[in-house]
């Protein structure tokens, strides 16, 4: 594939903050998918079927995140299916158009979880592995740059080593260890993109960035990101259908 860069946004749980959110993106002309579960977590809000067809007619795209965003590895295979498999068909019913994307609730899977996303239709599905930048990944196993969240130096360790990513430990260490903020480590992800090509994935969740304040930083990232000539601004979605032109072999890779 020739050098490209590519930026695109995903965004979980659709919780009612997600409407600023989508005005945020939408005044920088910026994509996104959103991933929602058909019920909440606890008493989180989800948004209605209204709600997300009014999405779609903005742009951005519906993804599913399960029927109840509950942890999918180790589950029975008749509850697997169900998460998997009723997610998008009830998704589908609600927006009246085809779901293409998926995502892990917490990021936790395995090869048996990802073999019934496969099955039930998706064309991709996205992880929680952080400071990834390149488009060498199989399409069943996203994985994102920068989360819009705040976190210490061990939470990236930690994240690398659950998915048994070490040449990003490495990555780490040389390059990011000594960034101050996640709005640094996201520029400077950025900006290795802009020089090497790949793609910047930022993900979060909205309900988060409004409990921690953090809307005055995404925006600062989210600036930074925007309107940059040469730059492909995609769904995860149209991400997976480049790849899946360009270069078959990796983008079927599970």
């Amino acid at each position: 594939m020739d050098k490209i860069a590519i930026v695109t946004t995903s965004w979980d749980d659709g919780h009612p903050c997600d409407f600023r959110l989508a005005d945020e993106l939408a005044q920088r002309n910026l994509p996104a998918t959103f991933y929602v579960p058909l019920t909440g977590e606890g008493n989180k809000s989800v948004l209605p079927g209204e709600a997300l067809r009014t999405f779609r007619k903005l742009g951005f795209e519906i993804g599913a995140h399960t029927v109840s965003h509950r942890i999918l590895r180790g589950l029975e295979q008749k509850e697997l299916s169900r998460e998997v498999r009723d997610s998008k068909r009830m998704l589908e019913e609600l927006l009246g158009s085809e779901v293409h994307m998926f995502c892990y609730p917490r990021g936790r899977y395995d090869a048996e979880v990802i073999a019934c996303v496969q099955q039930s239709g998706f064309e991709g599905a996205r992880t929680t592995r952080m400071l990834a930048h390149t488009l060498n990944f199989g399409r069943f196993e996203m994985p994102t740059s920068v989360q819009a969240y705040p976190h210490p130096p061990l939470n990236y360790f930690k994240n690398l080593a659950n998915h048994r990513d070490g040449s990003g430990i490495v990555r780490y260490v040389q390059k990011y260890l000594m960034c101050q903020t996640w709005i640094d480590v996201g520029k400077k992800l950025f900006d290795e993109v802009l020089l090497k090509g790949g793609v910047w994935h930022l993900y979060g969740h909205s309900w988060e960035i409004q409990e921690l304040g953090l809307w005055d930083q995404l925006g600062d990232l989210l600036d930074y990101v925007a309107h940059q000539p040469g730059v492909i601004y995609a769904s995860n979605g149209e991400v997976v259908e480049l790849m899946r032109r360009k270069t078959p072999s990796v983008a079927e890779a599970a």
